[in-house]
């Protein structure tokens, strides 16, 4: 077999991204997200290059990823593990042996967390999130902080919420920050009280909000170079390699549905990647309009021809010099605007985060 599909994770990209966060962020603690295998990117390469670049927090969305990022960071004293979803009471025994910090989004669910740790006489470690018009999850008054900071065998360390619109330079949606920013304050006066920490800034908030007050920035999208007008770099090129050329005569149909019919004749090249890989089934091209994705053959930019299927996709290589089979196709790659998670999302009608976390794990990740 000739290479299949990789993804190419820059690690240097990655500290050089991580240094720019901190520049933004004096004298604030990073919290490296890195759920959803760190957005595509691995766990496994990032979280390990992200612990020997000084970060010793990171955060998560449920505790079967906590435990797949303990074995990278290890178990020493100085790496905190932040589970940001839901724990099931089955697994807190777990959550506390591994000294995890769960989050608290509602008073009935501390109450729940606070009758387990007393029946297994130990203490939970908690952060307690804050609903301040993001409407998902979290607390809505202060009085549900009272009641969560006085319930035994919780160790609350921290408060904190998440900004929806932080990262948008649209005026009505900096008000809206500046509100939800508002809303948070008392809380954050009964936690400073209490000598707990506080954290709201996302990558966005960290960005466009520097000035506002907390001890942690939470950074996922800046982290992999998806933020961008701030000179970060992506971490992430998806990769793949021609594996059969093939002569499209006039009147010749691609891919499934023939929705693809060749007008002259094309050099066609066959890339084995396809949206069981996390190549969307939206760059699909037509033949009347040609708006499907592209790719990169050669330095040359080359369309998607026809449906994009679970396993491969069809490529016009007409112009794109000598094509050879084994040559590096670019799928997603910053080296052309038209291969970049930024345009591709916004093709797709979606955003980047999307496009990279659905990089499926059959791809292998590969350190450069």
């Amino acid at each position: 077999m000739y290479k299949r599909t990789w993804a190419e994770i820059d690690l240097a990209a990655l500290r050089y991204n991580l240094e720019i966060i901190r520049s933004f962020a004096p004298g604030k603690e990073i919290i490296a997200v890195v759920k959803a295998n760190a957005y595509g990117h691995g766990d496994n390469l990032i979280c390990p290059e992200l612990k020997k670049a000084g970060v010793n927090f990171f955060a998560v969305s449920c505790i079967d990823e906590a435990l797949q990022v303990r074995e990278y960071i290890g178990d020493s004293g100085d790496s905190e593990i932040l589970i940001f979803g839901f724990t099931e009471i089955e697994q807190l025994k777990t959550a506390a042996e591994h000294n995890f910090i769960l989050s608290a989004g509602s008073a009935e669910y501390a109450r729940e967390l606070s009758n387990f740790a007393n029946s297994e006489s130990l203490k939970l470690r908690i952060h307690v999130k804050v609903n301040t018009g993001m409407n998902r999850v979290g607390i809505n008054t202060t009085s549900e902080f009272e009641e969560i900071l006085s319930l035994s065998g919780l160790d609350c360390e921290a408060v904190y919420t998440h900004f929806s619109v932080a990262d948008s330079g649209a005026r009505t949606d900096l008000l809206f920050t500046l509100q939800q920013h508002e809303n948070f304050r008392d809380f954050c006066k009964i936690a400073r009280s209490r000598g707990l920490k506080v954290h709201s800034q996302n990558s966005g908030g960290g960005f466009f909000h520097s000035e506002f007050d907390g001890d942690f920035v939470r950074v996922g999208l800046a982290l992999y170079g998806l933020l961008p007008n701030f000179g970060l770099k992506p971490v992430m090129s998806l990769k793949s390699a021609i594996h059969q050329i093939r002569t499209l005569e006039a009147g010749d149909f691609v891919s499934y549905g023939r929705t693809f019919k060749a007008g002259d004749k094309r050099l066609a090249a066959v890339v084995p990647v396809g949206y069981a890989d996390g190549y969307s089934r939206g760059l699909s091209g037509d033949s009347d309009t040609q708006k499907g994705g592209l790719v990169a053959v050669n330095g040359v930019l080359c369309p998607v021809l026809g449906r994009v299927c679970m396993d491969q996709i069809v490529i016009d290589v007409t112009d794109a010099g000598d094509p050879k089979v084994g040559d590096e196709v670019l799928l997603y790659s910053p080296k052309f605007p038209e291969t970049s998670v930024e345009h591709i999302a916004e093709r797709l009608g979606t955003i980047p985060y999307e496009v990279i976390c659905a990089v499926s794990q059959r791809v292998l990740r590969v350190e450069v």
